[in-house]
């Protein structure tokens, strides 16, 4: 049974897309501090917490190299050491690391959210676009 969640006073549902914008959210889990959406067009997995913002799910091609870099002061200056140490290609097929540079190039482009707070990243925003950016193009490198 899928769930959605709607805005009481118009009984749509209150959320949309952030990809597809007109298409509204399925609410897939509801939790105290964090509700769970997914796209049914895209199929791209969402979060929000209370009182947050929408933002992409963790293990959305975008959290992962976030991931990384929780703990790490000036990531930029160290994308590369990160992306071979994190990502190497014995590890990941061409593929998933090919979707992973279109979701994170098409986030660069054309700006949904506020990526810092996917994994509550302590960088700024500016950092963390600026690590994915670097990043994207360290993938590039491996396949050109």
């Amino acid at each position: 049974m899928r769930l959605r969640r709607y805005d009481r006073d118009t009984m749509t549902c209150a959320l949309k897309c952030l990809r597809c914008l007109n298409v509204f959210l399925e609410e897939r889990d509801s939790y105290t501090s964090i509700d769970f959406f997914e796209c049914p067009n895209c199929h791209r997995r969402y979060a929000r917490r209370k009182g947050g913002n929408l933002t992409y799910r963790w293990l959305h091609p975008i959290s992962l190299p976030l991931y990384t870099i929780l703990f790490v002061r000036n990531p930029v200056a160290r994308t590369n050491e990160i992306t071979e140490m994190q990502f190497p290609p014995d590890q990941f097929s061409i593929d998933r690391l090919r979707h992973m540079v279109e979701e994170i190039d098409l986030e660069l482009e054309s700006p949904t959210q506020q990526v810092r707070e996917i994994l509550d990243n302590p960088q700024s925003e500016a950092e963390c676009r600026e690590f994915l950016r670097a990043f994207s193009l360290c993938l590039k490198s491996r396949w050109q």
